[in-house]
């Protein structure tokens, strides 16, 4: 027990510190996002695809507009605490002094400019609420950015789980006796302030010293490093939220449901990557600061390793399954999304590396390195949708995401092992065996009617059984650190 206990809240080494943080967020964000799933697919239910539609254009633009309520501070406060611990509540303070400007300006533009971003009368009347939404999630995200840099991810794993039970237990009593757009936001908007609310006193001693702790010569410097994360959140929220914004311009808010039903899959899967980017992101500021290259160099390889571990059987799995999951997960209704949803649950393959690879070129302050690639992906974002959506719809939407994927995706890399020369190949052939022996497996479960639970516990048990026989490295190492 008291091995077990260690493991769980101290830091004694690099690797148990990693696993240690992996493990609280995995439990924070992968167990209360299992919660929020169930009241997203309640919801996508009782609402039907027009009026889940309406929601997700909603929360479309709350993220859009939730881009210029950080400008990169969070970030910056994780790698300042991670690297100068000392200055850490000087950090705290005089950071979120200016996102509380931030946030007011962001209040703003989403209640007089955001409604007139949309026809769709609904969403319209709904869109200012979500200034409320953007005002306490940023405050829950920046609390968990100070426990990041401090690798105490069992307390944002607190945060994490306050919001989503929050988000659980108010949606199902809310929509039980209102099934309206508004009732699911206003859902949203209560377990954001829990998050925030629960951040607020964990940090309370950090909060009272908020005016003392100041320091007006951090200001310059912060906003300085700041300013290339701020170019690139612009960019990731635009290209995050952009696809649902253009099916509102150019498809009825059904389309816009179809898509968000398979999109909202994707983006929980997206929650593991940066699980581990989040994990690794102060492991690398400590290695590029102490300058040690080659810890530098096993970490980014051990971490992209295991993200393609992770994604590769979701994405060749999911591809095979779509149809499948979505008649589970939502009904028939939402089945016409189904190449749609093949296309996506693809990026992965994509995404899962190059959220590393972001946290990389951060940790390294050379994010301004990232911009073109993003500018890129972005402008071609727009482009590909306003081509493809017209005549194809929201599978022409999924496969414009691909494209970009590869773009910035693709630069991440490259810019990356610029930074740090590192190799991934020879520590993903026992991954791609696996793979394709798992998909083999799953195809014919599929062909034999097999239901779609049934054959995902399978899959996953010969895709682990084959790493384990094969001792692939990563999970090797989890198990050499492990309390047993």
């Amino acid at each position: 027990m008291g091995k077990v206990k260690e493991f769980l809240f101290k830091n004694t080494s690099t690797r148990q510190t990693v696993l240690k943080n992996a493990f609280w967020l995995s439990a924070g964000q992968i167990g209360s996002r299992v919660l929020r799933a169930f009241i997203i697919i309640y919801a996508a239910r009782i609402l039907g695809a027009a009026e889940y539609g309406v929601f997700s254009y909603v929360l479309g633009l709350a993220g859009f507009f939730s881009i210029f309520s950080d400008i990169g501070l969070t970030p910056i406060l994780t790698r300042e605490v991670s690297q100068k611990p000392e200055r850490a509540g000087n950090y705290f303070s005089t950071t979120f002094v200016l996102k509380t400007g931030l946030l007011l300006a962001t209040a703003l533009l989403v209640i007089f400019v955001a409604p007139h971003f949309t026809d769709i009368q609904a969403a319209q009347a709904l869109v200012p609420f979500a200034a409320l939404l953007i005002i306490f999630d940023n405050i829950r995200e920046f609390c968990a950015g100070f426990f990041r840099g401090k690798e105490k991810m069992e307390l944002e794993a607190l945060l994490v789980i306050a919001t989503n039970v929050a988000i659980t237990v108010f949606g199902f009593i809310i929509l039980y006796r209102y099934a309206t757009a508004g009732a699911l936001t206003l859902t949203y908007i209560l377990s954001a302030s829990t998050g925030a609310i629960v951040g607020i006193f964990v940090l309370r001693k950090q909060f009272a010293k908020l005016f003392s702790a100041f320091r007006r010569a951090l200001v310059s410097p912060i906003l300085r490093s700041a300013l290339p994360i701020a170019m690139l959140s612009v960019v990731g929220a635009f290209m995050l939220n952009i696809d649902i914004i253009m099916l509102g311009i150019y498809r009825a808010a059904e389309s816009v449901g179809l898509y968000s039903a398979g999109q909202k899959v994707v983006q929980i899967l997206y929650t593991l990557p940066a699980i581990l980017a989040t994990t690794l992101y102060p492991v690398f500021s400590r290695f590029v600061s102490t300058k040690n290259k080659e810890g530098k160099r096993k970490s980014i390889e051990r971490g992209l390793a295991a993200t393609v571990l992770i994604a590769a059987p979701l994405a060749i799995g999911g591809f095979i399954l779509a149809k499948q999951i979505l008649f589970f997960l939502y009904g028939a209704e939402y089945v016409p999304a189904t190449l749609t949803f093949q296309l996506l649950i693809l990026t992965p393959l994509l995404v899962f590396p190059g959220t590393l690879l972001n946290n990389f070129v951060v940790a390294h302050d050379a994010q301004k390195l990232l911009i073109p690639y993003a500018t890129a992906a972005s402008i071609g974002n727009v482009a590909l949708d306003a081509l493809l959506i017209p005549t194809y719809g929201i599978a022409g939407c999924a496969f414009a995401t691909i494209l970009v994927s590869v773009i910035y995706n693709g630069g991440a890399y490259r810019i990356a092992n610029t930074l740090g020369t590192f190799t991934l190949a020879r520590h993903t052939k026992k991954i791609a065996t696996a793979t394709v022996a798992m998909g083999v497996v799953t195809a014919t479960l599929n062909a034999l009617g097999i239901h779609v639970l049934v054959t995902i516990g399978i899959s996953a048990l010969i895709y682990v059984g084959l790493l384990y026989l094969m001792r692939e490295q990563t999970l090797v190492e989890i198990k050499s650190v492990l309390p047993m």
